[in-house]
């Protein structure tokens, strides 16, 4: 007999028994709104601002990922040190009471491009790059909550960063990210938006006291 994968994220590894319940309060918020009277037009984003949003941001993570981010990982969002877009939504209360809530997150940072993930470069272009210091954008990580899934709001973070690497002048190569092997949704989501699978990390992630390798997939434009 099949075991369910009971699952809300699929960064866990199969038959992980460690993520099966929610704990942000956006889910338990949501469940007393008609979500589908909330549009694409009444998503906000914006950066990571408040310890408000670290302290929704932390427990999201927990959610999305198997991977325990430290405070100084937070503590560099909050100052900007690394960068960050968040989803946000209003909702309003019976009572009168409005509150914010995040649905989704990116965190991502600049970082020195590597020549051996640039793609489609002729040997002169692959010459330059040896002496010319380029940079690329790295996703730390990016995640929607499960009620906002296949709305766009992934795509259009993702597309905010094309749109700096287009606008840069050529300082911003390419967008890069590494990715546990067994997450398929999250590799078709990639292929769907342009990324190539360039590369793989052995032994990359330590995850619930098993090693699994990444891949690496990199955006460039054409």
């Amino acid at each position: 007999m099949q075991q369910i994968d009971k699952r809300l994220s699929q960064a866990f590894p199969p038959n992980s028994k460690n993520n099966s319940s929610y704990i942000a309060e956006i889910h338990s918020v949501l469940a007393n709104v008609k979500i589908d009277d909330i549009g694409f037009k009444d998503i906000k984003f914006r950066t990571v601002q408040t310890k408000r949003d670290i302290a929704q941001l932390k427990l999201l993570q927990k959610e999305w990922f198997p991977i325990n981010y430290t405070e100084q990982f937070y503590t560099a969002v909050l100052n900007g040190y690394v960068s960050s877009l968040l989803a946000e939504i209003e909702i309003k209360f019976p009572s009168g009471r409005k509150e914010k809530y995040i649905i989704g997150v990116m965190v991502y940072q600049s970082r020195q491009s590597k020549s051996k993930y640039q793609q489609n470069l002729n040997w002169k272009q692959w010459f330059c790059s040896l002496f010319q210091q380029k940079n690329a954008l790295y996703i730390m990580t990016i995640g929607v909550i499960n009620e906002f899934r296949g709305r766009g709001i992934a795509e259009y973070m993702i597309d905010q960063l094309k749109q700096r690497v287009l606008d840069s002048n050529k300082t911003l190569i390419y967008i890069y990210l590494d990715m546990v092997v067994y997450n398929e949704v999250a590799a078709r989501f990639y292929q769907k938006n342009g990324f190539n699978r360039v590369g793989i990390k052995k032994n990359h992630y330590s995850i619930e006291d098993q090693q699994f390798d990444a891949y690496v997939y990199v955006w460039q434009p054409q």
